[in-house]
């Protein structure tokens, strides 16, 4: 209990650093920004590819497949 008291204590001292508040930004303009934007781009191509409204279970296996594919490609 008093461990946990410490870590949430010492993480939002960490979080109200100004330093860190502007690293964590830093990070998310220069590597999350642009990942998401990504995502965002591809699951709309696939969408027009195959529409979730009308068929849910093949825009996830579709989704699922790609997933598979980028992660295969990462490695």
């Amino acid at each position: 209990m008093i461990l946990r008291r410490l870590l949430f204590s010492a993480a939002r001292r960490l979080a109200a650093d100004p330093k860190v508040q502007a690293k964590a930004a830093d990070v998310y303009d220069r590597d999350v920004k642009p990942k998401l934007s990504a995502a965002r781009d591809e699951l709309q191509e696939l969408a027009k590819e195959v529409n979730p409204l009308d068929d849910p279970s093949g825009f996830a296996r579709r989704l699922r497949d790609r997933a598979r594919e980028v992660n295969r490609r990462d490695k």
